[in-house]
């Protein structure tokens, strides 16, 4: 997966890993990045993974992921999800983190046999925003009931570009 710097125009290569207790005492130290206490989803029955640059070890987005086995929400579920402060709004250095972390949970959904479908259920300010940048096949606002989405364009090994 790629990430495009705005300055520069160019694509570069990202990864998404597992987070490791050094990550989560790292990302606790640097509040003013993640607005989201991440700290306490250490101990969850999910796995909270972190996107960042080939080339450097500074965490730009983070996803906290849920299976879910029940015939009822087949899925994964993005219980949290949050791109660091430098890269969100109009001067943001990085885009595409959000894009790269929702297709990362996709994968992990069809690798899980869950057949892409991934669960969120997202702030009513960011409906809107999340139905037109990735797609939704269902929506619902009511946080009890899950945003359903399938990021179109999806392939195997990397989103589409």
């Amino acid at each position: 997966m790629f990430l495009h710097e705005y300055v520069t125009g160019k694509c570069h290569p990202a990864i998404i890993e597992l987070m490791t207790k050094k990550d989560f005492d790292v990302v606790k130290r640097d509040k003013g990045r993640f607005k989201f206490d991440w700290h306490k989803y250490k101990l969850q029955i999910c796995e909270v993974y972190k996107l960042q640059l080939k080339r450097t070890n500074i965490i730009l987005g983070l996803i906290c992921l849920t299976e879910h086995c029940k015939e009822t929400a087949d899925a994964i579920e993005i219980s949290l999800i949050e791109v660091s402060a430098e890269n969100r709004g109009k001067g943001k250095q990085y885009g595409n983190i959000a894009g790269c972390l929702i297709a990362f949970a996709c994968q992990q959904s069809i690798e899980k046999d869950h057949g892409g479908y991934v669960l969120l259920a997202p702030k009513t300010r960011l409906l809107k925003h999340y139905q037109t940048a990735y797609g939704p096949l269902y929506t619902y606002q009511n946080r009890r009931k899950a945003t359903r989405y399938h990021v179109p364009g999806w392939r195997r090994g990397r989103p589409s570009d």
